[in-house]
């Protein structure tokens, strides 16, 4: 008896239905489960739900933008291993940097480019954590302790 495996599973967080068709059709001909919501509350509800492989957050987005939304992911430990790759328009320097800040671990440019997007995709995807996840947790604030 020969079980394929589930696909790997992308959470994509994304407000431009234009990019949202575009990102659908890359990944799934790529052979990903895609799901796709509009805001970073969204994301956050969702990966409460089902624990994504690999997370794409868009940074400007209504409700929850996407520095807010990595900077809450990176707090709650049931996402740790999980890469979170930002998307943005702004391809400067300085946007990489503060993406990075927020807690993403890479960064994508839109327009993104095929070929490129789905190997950074899968390089991350094939990356041992323990190489990646110390630069994510040093990010984050520690618990908050009850006083009295």
């Amino acid at each position: 008896m020969n079980k394929n495996p589930e696909p790997t599973y992308i959470l994509v967080a994304e407000d431009d239905p234009t990019n949202q068709f575009v990102f659908r059709k890359i990944l799934e001909k790529a052979g990903f489960e895609v799901l796709i919501v509009e805001d970073g509350q969204k994301a956050l509800d969702a990966c409460a739900v089902r624990r994504p492989d690999l997370i794409l957050l868009d940074m400007m987005m209504p409700v929850l933008n996407g520095y807010e939304t990595a900077s809450s992911m990176i707090q709650d430990e049931r996402l740790d291993g999980i890469p979170i790759l930002a998307l943005t328009a702004n391809a400067m320097r300085g946007d990489e940097v503060k993406t990075r800040a927020a807690g993403c671990d890479d960064h994508i440019p839109k327009p993104v480019q095929m070929v490129l997007f789905l190997q950074k995709i899968r390089d991350w995807l094939s990356a041992d954590p323990a190489a990646w996840m110390a630069h994510r947790l040093a990010k984050r604030r520690p618990p908050e302790t009850a006083v009295g």
